[in-house]
């Protein structure tokens, strides 16, 4: 279990996540959305150890990532929002270089390189050059990247970012069965489509609040309109926008 304990963070004198608790647990996805420039960024980069927080304490399954930072960051997959991808390099060659780049046992790099290209619908493509994937698959082998080394949580920045919105279904289908093997916590702004696969929402407010809503106790109308009407409020809007598309 992720557990995130009276964690906040500051840039300067601009206080971004103040006294933020929550856990997720094995089987869950947890939306994380909010206004542009709230912290979504921020605490992903924090539960990935890429940035300290000021205050506070995280601990997966116990292991504190100031305490024992290697340990943790092998249960971690992050996706970040800008992922990098070698474009002369085929997909099998990339996720072998990545798995390899992560410090994997030789002998099993290539077992983990194939259970990724499967997971991800990536095997039939596994020899071409990423230079020729579509948008998708781009989108799929950056996910492969993430879940190659079958982290405990999995964290995506904006996955669904530039998908229609066939391909934004597919990708909450993926994170819904990947959800059977690793916690997931996913932002973005699209809250209507991530409602029909999250299990939890966190909602980041300006000035580092945040409010948390169980998607069971809703129905998927209602809570898009909340949510809506929270991110308008912190964004200056009179009406809720949410995109859908």
């Amino acid at each position: 279990m992720l557990e995130i304990d009276h964690i906040s963070f500051s840039y300067g004198r601009r206080r971004v996540i103040d006294d933020l608790s929550f856990d997720v647990a094995p089987g869950e996805i947890v939306a994380l959305t909010g206004a542009n420039g709230v912290g979504k960024t921020t605490l992903l980069q924090i539960l990935a150890n890429l940035l300290i927080q000021d205050t506070g304490n995280i601990r997966l399954d116990g292991v504190d990532p100031l305490e024992r930072p290697i340990r943790y960051r092998r249960g971690i997959g992050y996706l970040s929002e800008m992922c990098p991808l070698y474009d002369e390099m085929t997909v099998e060659a990339y996720l072998t270089y990545r798995v390899r780049l992560k410090g994997e046992r030789t002998l099993r790099i290539r077992r983990r390189v194939s259970e990724a290209l499967e997971l991800c619908g990536l095997d039939k493509v596994g020899r071409e050059p990423v230079r020729l994937l579509s948008q998708g698959y781009r989108k799929r082998l950056s996910l492969a990247d993430a879940l190659a080394l079958r982290p405990k949580v999995l964290l995506l920045d904006d996955p669904l970012a530039g998908l229609d919105a066939q391909l934004r279904r597919r990708l909450g289908a993926m994170l819904s069965a990947i959800s059977s093997r690793s916690a997931v916590v996913v932002a973005g702004h699209e809250i209507q489509e991530m409602l029909g696969w999250c299990t939890r929402v966190v909602l980041l407010r300006t000035g580092g609040s945040a409010l948390f809503y169980r998607t069971g106790e809703h129905s998927r109308e209602a809570l898009t309109e909340q949510v809506g009407r929270q991110v308008a409020a912190d964004t200056g809007e009179e009406e809720a926008c949410v995109p859908s598309t």
